[in-house]
């Protein structure tokens, strides 16, 4: 039987980098998009509002997916209050329903790590949650309901929550296209935080992830991370080394509310799921500067 996975967020920091997981897997990939222009890498690509569910039926009646995995969400500008999470939830259910009725067997969708209780260990997918913003708590809303449906439904379902994220083609507000872009450029960068540690993972290894999950049985959450932690001041000061403009970072300890500690545990994603980390930070970090 051919393995036909729809996707969402095609064109985004993750979603790009999947592409290639997937063709490797052997899947026959249909990506929906609202965008004028993509890119031309081989997999069927369709015209599609997901806030419109008309659009979203008509696609899935079409491509009749054995598996989906939904990475669209907005994270950009006013992401964290914005009321476009809501429409997103929305939209995510209207995508479970078409699936069901067109016989889709699998769902892969995709959460945060902010919608945990955070703690000064290393979190575990049973570990209490407790988010915080608008944004977080429309993540593990979608969860718990896309969760609940696929049981009543027969419906394999897995969650991955992604920690930290770094990659090629990040806005440029985001740390690290932000040191790249400002250090090159000998502009002043200033970190004012650098104790706080937290659990980055290359996009490539967060495609590779999803990749190998969805192509799993394995079901629930699995935290999408390194498990190392790494202190933005250390962070910050290795890239700053490898473009050679240590001159212009500077790194400070301002008081502030921010959690000390924000690192994963990846037990389920390693034993479980069987992905292994591909590219060590400074392996990752070098492909980024000199692509």
């Amino acid at each position: 039987m051919s393995k036909r996975v729809l996707l969402t967020g095609a064109t985004g920091l993750i979603g790009k980098e999947i592409i290639q997981p997937l063709k490797e897997l052997g899947y026959e990939i249909s990506a929906l998009t609202i965008d004028e222009n993509y890119p031309d890498n081989g997999i069927n690509w369709i015209k599609c509002n997901l806030f419109n569910e008309e659009a979203i039926k008509q696609s899935i009646e079409q491509v009749k997916p054995t598996h989906l995995l939904n990475f669209a969400w907005t994270t950009t500008g006013d992401y964290l209050t914005s009321d476009i999470n809501l429409e997103f939830v929305k939209a995510g259910l209207n995508l479970l329903k078409y699936f069901k009725l067109n016989g889709g067997k699998r769902a892969i969708y995709v959460g945060t790590c902010f919608e945990y209780k955070f703690k000064d260990e290393k979190l575990k997918e049973n570990d209490p949650i407790n988010p915080q913003t608008l944004y977080a708590k429309s993540k593990n809303a979608l969860h718990e309901l896309a969760e609940e449906y696929c049981k009543i439904n027969d419906i394999s379902f897995g969650y991955g929550r992604i920690f930290y994220v770094y990659g090629h083609g990040e806005n440029e507000k985001r740390l690290t296209a932000h040191l790249i872009k400002s250090l090159s450029e000998n502009k002043e960068v200033i970190i004012n935080c650098g104790s706080l540690i937290k659990d980055y993972m290359y996009t490539k290894d967060i495609a590779g992830a999803f990749a190998a999950l969805l192509d799993n049985n394995v079901e629930g959450t699995v935290n999408i991370c390194t498990s190392k932690g790494i202190s933005l001041r250390d962070y910050s000061t290795y890239i700053a080394e490898k473009l050679g403009k240590t001159e212009y970072l500077t790194i400070k300890e301002e008081q502030n509310n921010q959690p000390k500690y924000i690192v994963g545990d990846n037990t389920r994603l390693i034993n479980e799921v069987g992905y292994k980390i591909q590219y060590s930070f400074e392996e990752a970090i070098k492909e980024i500067i000199e692509k």
